[in-house]
């Protein structure tokens, strides 16, 4: 009768501290992992992402929308930059999962396309970067790992560089790059987004980073990026505590070698009511930089 007692309370220990002890496992080694952003942002249930990914075609084909109706971009060309981006693979079918019957533009495909030596571009110099190798992708695991490798940077060719101020300027902003980031502000998205979206486009090089409305902050400068630095009506980052604007603070600025220009914004068009940072985000260090009160 004692042997029984006993077992069953191993069992029942074992049933308890298995699992909790497989839970801190995997939590720890999503945790500590850098392969997959998702998984070090939320351990363990973050897995449950790639769980119904993989039958999300199912799940959409049943219940759902398919995978060419979701706006602003479709789950088929969010994939599509993906696969483009961490892969480094631009092989993939397209063209019989599009209606070409509705109004719209579209890229004709070619049947001889041209090689990279035939395009009109500058790829030189190479970029050092790293791809992602699948070694595993299941209903269950993704395990994938890091090549470093020298990728070919798509630049405008010298003949074709946009410059910016070329007779007004004491520095004129060539703009070598097709696409740059966009005005996104450092008190939406914070320290780490910002930081690694300015390492990012200086690595890629030929590109900049808009500042947004909220201002200049150290992290838009941190990873060496172009800037393009937004001043809007309320001319944070550009203004006086009484909200009047400041020459001075644009002065200063002016000055900073890596701000290669200054937009200036005069509506907003995309939200309607305008764009604006929650009172409990305007901390200490984000009224700083606007140069408003906190909260």
């Amino acid at each position: 009768m004692k042997t029984i007692i006993i077992a069953l309370i191993a069992f029942i220990i074992g049933i308890i501290a298995i699992p909790i002890v497989l839970f801190a496992w995997i939590y720890i080694k999503d945790e500590k992992q850098q392969e997959h952003s998702i998984l070090r942002n939320y351990p363990v249930i973050g897995r449950f992402r790639y769980s119904l990914e993989k039958i999300g075609p199912e799940l959409r084909q049943y219940l759902y929308s398919n995978d060419n109706e979701e706006q602003p971009f479709s789950r088929k060309e969010y994939e599509q930059t993906v696969i483009s981006g961490k892969y480094k693979s631009r092989m993939m079918g397209f063209g019989s999962v599009r209606d070409f019957d509705k109004p719209g533009y579209y890229i004709r495909n070619a049947m001889f396309p041209k090689q990279r030596e035939e395009m009109h571009v500058n790829q030189t110099p190479k970029i050092e970067t790293q791809i992602y190798k699948m070694d595993a992708d299941n209903l269950f695991k993704r395990k994938e790992h890091a090549e470093h490798i020298k990728a070919y940077p798509y630049f405008l060719h010298p003949d074709d560089v946009q410059v910016i101020g070329e007779r007004t300027c004491e520095k004129p902003f060539y703009v070598k790059g097709l696409v740059g980031q966009s005005a996104m502000s450092y008190g939406s998205l914070g320290e780490r987004a910002i930081t690694a979206l300015s390492k990012g486009l200086h690595q890629a090089g030929g590109t900049w980073m808009n500042t947004g409305e909220g201002g200049l902050s150290e992290y838009h400068l941190k990873g060496g990026a172009d800037i393009i630095c937004q001043i809007r009506p309320g001319l944070f980052g550009v203004r006086k505590r009484n909200g009047e604007f400041s020459w001075e603070e644009f002065k200063r600025k002016s000055r900073i070698d890596q701000i290669k220009a200054f937009e200036l914004k005069l509506a907003q068009g995309a939200k309607t009511r305008g764009g604006h940072v929650d009172g409990a985000k305007v901390s200490e260090e984000v009224a700083d930089i606007r140069n408003v009160e906190p909260g």
